[in-house]
């Protein structure tokens, strides 16, 4: 049985090194691009929680990943919460409207009251 061919990787020429070419303008790389499909963008974040917290999230994600229709893994299961708990905000502290887009990033550290 022959083994199939090795696929050329695209980077083999290039190094970090060299410097970038610039082919976009800056106007379409402040952008974002839409994303592709139905499928709503995703980002990565990352967040504290309690140790019994995080254990009970991988704990439920294991005893759900066969069932059809609940959440695939851990980070579906949280982003399911997540939503569910702003929606739930959004009803209770802003009459069912979504929070006014916040002006920037928001405070490190200790709340100051």
């Amino acid at each position: 049985m022959a083994r199939p061919e090795r696929l050329k990787s695209s980077l083999g020429n290039s190094s970090p090194l060299d410097p970038m070419t610039v082919a976009a303008s800056s106007a379409s790389v402040s952008e974002p691009r839409p994303p592709a499909g139905d499928k709503p963008a995703k980002t990565k974040r990352t967040f504290y929680f309690y140790v019994e917290t995080s254990e009970r999230l991988l704990n439920a994600a294991e005893a759900l990943m066969a069932t059809p229709g609940a959440p695939r893994g851990p980070s579906d299961l949280a982003a399911e919460a997540v939503e569910r708990y702003v929606d739930y905000l959004e009803a209770t502290h802003n009459e069912g409207q979504p929070f006014a887009q916040r002006s920037g990033p928001l405070q490190r550290g200790p709340r100051v009251w």
